[in-house]
């Protein structure tokens, strides 16, 4: 078992979480560590009773930057027990400055992925992201960042409670799934506590034919499934 399978155990038991392999210098209370950071989103989330609370939680979680520069806090949208959830990265330009999940184009988009494999998105399908906020620049967030955000995204899922998941982008699959390339994760059927899980391309990143394809084909594969 490789050291970030060992974290993601220990997380779900319940112990401390830490955001990298290496140990960390401990600093003054008023700075965080990444442990103690990781600790606290960690038994924050865990006590979270349902999705509203957990949207509260996220909300006022002061540990991340991220909060300071982006216009919006972007929540989960979907109802619970759908037949997917799917899970992006970060909220794009148009989602925070709207306050809406997946607005603009890029949810234009989604809608019509969505509905070529004959999902209707206001029952069938719950949209979240691994980080509530806008990132500086559109830019991926950082390993500490997703290790941060992860049991966020745990506890929403335990509440969610889907069919299938579908993840969109190697962050999020690196993050979930402990998989550090997408390539490797792509064109198979994965478990996450027993929910099966696929993995497919950033939609921000579908704008070439040979991507699309590929797109296509895992949409199919979720459609089948």
């Amino acid at each position: 078992m490789d050291i970030k399978r060992k974290l993601y155990w220990l997380m779900q038991a319940g112990v401390s979480c830490f955001c990298s392999e290496s140990p960390q210098k401990s600093v003054s209370s008023e700075r965080p560590t990444e442990v103690s950071a990781c600790a606290q989103a960690t038994l924050t989330a865990s006590k979270a009773k349902d999705l509203p609370a957990l949207n509260s939680d996220k909300e006022s979680f002061g540990l991340s930057s991220l909060k300071k520069t982006a216009a919006h806090t972007i929540f989960g949208q979907g109802l619970a027990k759908p037949t997917l959830m799917c899970i992006m990265e970060t909220p794009d330009t148009d989602s925070d400055r709207s306050g809406q999940t997946l607005a603009g184009p890029l949810g234009e988009q989604f809608g019509k992925m969505m509905t070529a494999i004959h999902l209707d998105t206001s029952k069938d399908v719950y949209v979240t992201y691994l980080s509530p906020w806008r990132t500086p620049g559109n830019r991926t967030l950082t390993e500490a960042e997703r290790a941060l955000f992860l049991p966020f995204l745990v506890r929403e899922i335990q509440l969610v409670r889907p069919q299938k998941i579908l993840l969109f982008g190697a962050g999020v699959a690196q993050a979930l799934l402990n998989i550090d390339s997408l390539a490797k994760a792509r064109g198979k059927w994965h478990k996450w506590e027993n929910i099966p899980v696929r993995t497919t391309l950033a939609i921000s990143s579908l704008k070439a034919t040979p991507q699309r394809r590929q797109a296509w084909e895992d949409l199919q594969a979720v459609e089948k499934e």
